[in-house]
């Protein structure tokens, strides 16, 4: 769903770039137009991309889904511990490492 409405907004962007460009160029010169036609195309892509976030996600505090993700694991820890499926996890686990000609 989030592709094809990126794919949507890119388009519309793209459009109104070419319009804009067109608009433009008789007014200034054809160097101009194109600069301006680049720029707005370009910038095209990073605000239809905060559009979808906003769209999908209402907000762009979470934009990768860590916290999302987070909270997954979370509960499927708490699951599985409840359920005493695996025990629970020491505070600090103690790693081996090579020191000199042994491990400690």
């Amino acid at each position: 769903m989030r592709a094809l409405l990126y794919v949507v907004f890119v388009t519309i962007g793209g459009l109104l770039s070419v319009a804009i460009g067109y608009l433009v160029e008789p007014q200034v010169s054809m160097t101009v137009s194109l600069i301006v036609f680049l720029a707005l195309f370009f910038a095209n892509f990073v605000v239809s991309w905060i559009a979808v976030v906003l769209v999908m996600n209402g907000s762009l505090n979470d934009v990768h889904g860590r916290e999302a993700q987070l909270d997954i694991e979370k509960a499927g820890e708490e699951a599985m511990t409840g359920r005493g499926m695996i025990p629970r996890a020491r505070q600090s686990p103690q790693r081996k490492t090579l020191v000199g000609d042994g491990y400690h």
